[in-house]
């Protein structure tokens, strides 16, 4: 038995059928059966049986089959090690950022990457509070994070770039009785249903714990990562949302109203983060200088 008698052995095991297998490894029929045929004389054992228009594995062929699916895995992964041992190794640059900052640094990351083909570029999303432990953890390498810091193990610099930060705004239907409103503060949503993001993000984090410093318990109806899946529950909720305002010009949703938030927590200043004792590399101060071109 070889390899390739396995693969054919396997695809029909799945198919249940010599044509639709055959047509799934580019081979003739005639060319799998021969093979099934040889199989089952070198093992001396019925690997199928019919079962009415299909194809059933005896318990030989069961047997082979699950055992089989793990030798050929075991296979692959050893022709791809031996392969990689030619290939020159990647620099990976793990980056966390979220959605927003990632739209707004796109074309400064995809600069980098198109004159950089030896490196890798993972880009990790989430919100800044949640990418502020991957990097303590050493998940991520830098991170596009807006201030607050809240961890004492990483450092987040301001970064010096037209892009500085985030205004925020309070997002509500056009028929919500705070619509008319130039600007909202916290203590307006005292008795307003509001759909937030969870506490991945600084955002979401901000809400409680701000309106319990104004000595009220905010009324959180609905939590998503997703600040479109939040534009999207709003009508049918009733209910506002706190979300940068640069999501305005992206959002589809219609009849809905943007309104400054006024409040200290009304903008986020944006910042370069990174572990403490962290040792930034060639390549990572050449990702950083494209970065600062923003």
């Amino acid at each position: 038995m070889d390899i390739r008698q396995l693969n054919y052995f396997i695809a029909i095991a799945e198919t249940k059928n010599y044509s639709h297998a055959a047509k799934s490894l580019f081979v003739t029929q005639p060319t799998l059966s021969q093979s099934i045929k040889k199989l089952e004389a070198e093992l001396n054992t019925s690997l199928f049986m019919q079962n009415g228009r299909q194809l059933q594995l005896t318990e030989a062929g069961d047997i082979l089959y699950q055992r089989g699916k793990h030798l050929i895995k075991d296979f692959d992964s050893i022709l791809r090690e031996i392969q990689q041992l030619n290939q020159p190794k990647k620099e990976v640059i793990r980056v966390g950022l979220t959605s927003l900052f990632a739209i707004q640094f796109m074309k400064e990351i995809s600069t980098f990457m198109a004159t950089h083909s030896k490196v890798e570029v993972s880009l990790i999303q989430d919100g800044s509070r949640k990418l502020q432990d991957y990097l303590a953890k050493g998940e991520i390498d830098i991170g596009l994070l807006s201030f607050p810091s809240i961890r004492k193990d990483i450092t987040i610099e301001p970064l010096q770039t037209s892009t500085k930060g985030y205004k925020v705004s309070i997002v509500m239907p056009k028929n919500h009785f705070l619509a008319s409103y130039n600007s909202i503060k916290l203590k307006q949503l005292k008795d307003t249903h509001i759909a937030s993001l969870d506490e991945s993000y600084m955002l979401g984090e901000m809400l409680p714990r701000r309106s319990r410093s104004l000595g009220f318990e905010p009324k959180i109806v609905f939590k998503h990562n997703d600040w479109e899946v939040l534009l999207h529950s709003l009508k049918s909720l009733d209910a506002v949302t706190i979300l940068p305002s640069d999501f305005e010009k992206l959002s589809q949703v219609k009849d809905l109203v943007w309104i400054p938030f006024n409040d200290k927590n009304g903008f986020y200043p944006i910042g370069l983060a990174y572990r403490d004792g962290y040792s930034f590399s060639s390549i990572v101060e050449e990702f950083l200088s494209i970065i600062k071109t923003n």
